[in-house]
């Protein structure tokens, strides 16, 4: 075949595996949960790296990409403007402006700062061009003239903040670049993390409180050891204690591996660990884990960096009280009150801590 036939089927070859855009842009509005990836092909540090918010003074939310904050999954943008959880909380910009390369900061806060404004649309992602995925691409921010993008600049931790960058700027930090990015939406549960968030209050129908499994009956001999009051004692529901395991989440990647029980979170502001041990079991998981008051991480591993200590001192970073049971401990920040199913007919035994 002649080179010219072979170069044009591969370009014929490219063309036809390209996503198909829809003729009709999406709307304004998103109300499904959402998480937010920046994208930047060209820049690999940043590249397909998620949105995470990180609580501020009064109530904002700092964002960052990185080991600093939260994975955040329940993110929805109303009339253009990306929202958070409660109501009123919202992106903004207006804050930390730059002398140095005149980027503004983005941050969340539920006060009348200049709201960020954007515009869903359709595009082909860079990775798989045959998937078709939603852009936010920006427009403009309150009481300012449309244009400029968003970017992200190197803050600490081997974490990026995000920034605003104001059209025809050329100025440049030359010690912390402004990487422009692209912010795509993802639909809660997508991503590195390959989580399935249910970020209403209460689990879904088919999850019943009531019908863990209680068939491990063998009575606890080593939580009698502990001194009263250091955990929840859970082994009457078929769950042993193991310890206060650390989520590791501000170590710089790239040995950042992520949450500790990556698989599903669940959010309640009335959590409670029981309720916590039947969502996880009845959703088929080994591991359970309480976080942040009212926070329910499942999965069935966990890496062996994140096994916790066994000694009473190692349990005092859990001491965020539970949303829904201010009597017992649902772990901290960034600390997650661990506790492991018991083997069916085996001994259910808490962890010994001295």
């Amino acid at each position: 075949m002649h080179p010219k036939a072979v170069l044009f089927l591969a370009g014929a070859a490219l063309v036809s595996a390209q996503c198909t855009i829809p003729e009709t842009p999406p709307s304004d509005t998103i109300s499904a949960p959402f998480r937010l990836q920046v994208q930047n092909a060209s820049r690999p540090e940043v590249h397909d790296k998620y949105m995470n918010l990180f609580l501020a003074g009064g109530g904002d939310r700092h964002l960052f990409i990185g080991p600093v904050g939260d994975p955040t999954f329940d993110l929805t943008l109303v009339d253009g403007v990306i929202n958070w959880g409660p109501a009123g909380v919202r992106a903004v910009i207006g804050g930390e402006f730059s002398e140095v390369d005149h980027t503004t900061k983005m941050f969340m806060t539920g006060r009348g700062d200049p709201r960020a404004i954007f515009e869903p649309t359709y595009a082909c992602n860079p990775d798989d061009p045959t998937e078709t995925q939603v852009e936010l691409r920006f427009v403009t921010w309150q009481n300012q003239p449309a244009g400029g993008w968003i970017c992200v600049r190197h803050a600490f931790d081997g974490s990026h903040e995000f920034r605003y960058y104001p059209p025809g700027n050329e100025l440049i930090d030359v010690n912390r670049e402004c990487i422009k990015v692209t912010l795509v939406v993802r639909p809660s549960g997508s991503g590195p993390f390959t989580s399935t968030v249910i970020p209403s209050s209460t689990p879904p129908a088919s999850t019943s409180l009531s019908s863990i499994s209680t068939t491990s009956t063998t009575a606890p001999t080593a939580t009698s050891t502990n001194p009263p009051g250091l955990f929840a004692d859970m082994t009457s529901s078929g769950f042993r204690f193991i310890g206060c395991a650390p989520e590791e989440r501000r170590v710089v990647p790239p040995d950042f591996p992520g949450r500790t029980l990556p698989s599903v979170v669940w959010g309640d502001d009335a959590m409670t660990n029981a309720k916590c041990m039947a969502f996880c079991s009845n959703a088929g998981y080994t591991y359970a884990g309480t976080e942040w008051s009212r926070e329910c991480w499942c999965a069935n591993s966990y890496a062996a960096t994140r096994q916790p200590a066994t000694t009473v001192a190692s349990l005092a970073n859990c001491n965020f009280r539970c949303s829904g049971a201010t009597g017992e401990f649902c772990g901290g920040d960034a600390w997650l009150s661990l506790y492991e199913k018991c083997p069916v007919g085996g001994p259910c035994e808490n962890n010994v801590f001295s």
